[in-house]
């Protein structure tokens, strides 16, 4: 994965969807909407016919085998193509927890893509269609599974477009603090000294990174240390001491009730659950 990404990485990981509408159309002649903002994200998938979608003010005029962005609460417009047949095409309306217009903003990634492999994504379309309309008891998880996939997709063909690592300076200079912050979990770590990694004033530092990454940097180093003693319980031998002390806590007591209240059981009953998980 490339270090530039790992923002995005981040965000993504976190990212839940809810499902509004999904459907194959055949759009009429009055499919227009002008100069609105909708709460909601939209997908959609051209099969034929013409058409324009303006997103902040820049047009676009999608064609037969382009998967087309537009985000939740920005200013857009559609319209038919006059003396043009309308579009024909698969499209569904989601909101997300996150905030994708900015996020994929950020790193680049343009509204629209060309789809190489169209049955891959017809597939997920054809599963939120199906799934919309059953109440079965892994309905709901089918339609998260399908947009999730849809997203990856999207990233996935976009960053391939694209041809090029995303290089914008102050995200750069997150990613080397993040870094810095991993390499560094055993020992205790300040603001001013994190903010001087970015080259920010502390201020600063600490909005942008709230901003980016969802949690202030203090939380972020205590969830990366619970991150990694949860991996050094599954994977070494280590006492919970030793853990302690790898992961910046300095205190086997504070540890483990850190560890409790973070997990929902101490460091040793963490050991055994996964010990009895590996047999």
């Amino acid at each position: 994965m490339q270090i530039t990404n790992h923002l995005l990485y981040h965000k993504l990981s976190d990212l839940r969807m809810k499902l509004l509408y999904a459907k194959l159309s055949v759009c009429r002649q009055d499919w227009k909407h002008l100069d609105f903002m909708p709460e909601y994200n939209k997908f959609y998938y051209i099969c034929e016919g013409n058409g324009w979608i303006n997103i902040e003010g820049k047009h676009y005029q999608p064609q037969s085998g382009q998967l087309f962005f537009a985000p939740a609460g920005v200013l857009q417009s559609y319209s038919v193509t006059n003396d043009h047949p309308p579009y024909t095409m698969y499209w569904c309306h989601f909101t997300s927890n996150i905030g994708l217009h900015s996020l994929f903003q950020s790193m680049g990634i343009p509204n629209m893509i060309k789809v190489r492999d169209s049955s891959r994504l017809l597939g997920y379309f054809r599963q939120l269609i199906e799934n919309r309309s059953h109440f079965g008891l892994t309905a709901s998880i089918k339609i998260q599974s399908a947009l999730l996939e849809m997203i990856a997709f999207f990233i996935d063909h976009a960053m391939i477009e694209t041809k090029k690592e995303v290089n914008v300076p102050f995200i750069n200079k997150l990613v080397d603090t993040i870094k810095y912050i991993d390499a560094n979990l055993d020992k205790d770590m300040t603001i001013h000294e994190l903010s001087q990694t970015a080259h920010f004033h502390p201020n600063y530092f600490i909005r942008i990174f709230k901003t980016h990454l969802g949690v202030s940097p203090m939380k972020y180093i205590y969830d990366r240390r619970l991150e990694k003693a949860k991996g050094m319980l599954s994977n070494s031998l280590m006492t919970i001491n030793e853990v302690a002390q790898m992961t910046g806590f300095h205190d086997a007591s504070h540890f483990s009730t850190s560890f409790k209240k973070h997990v929902g059981i101490s460091p040793s009953e963490f050991r055994h659950q996964h010990s009895m998980m590996q047999i």
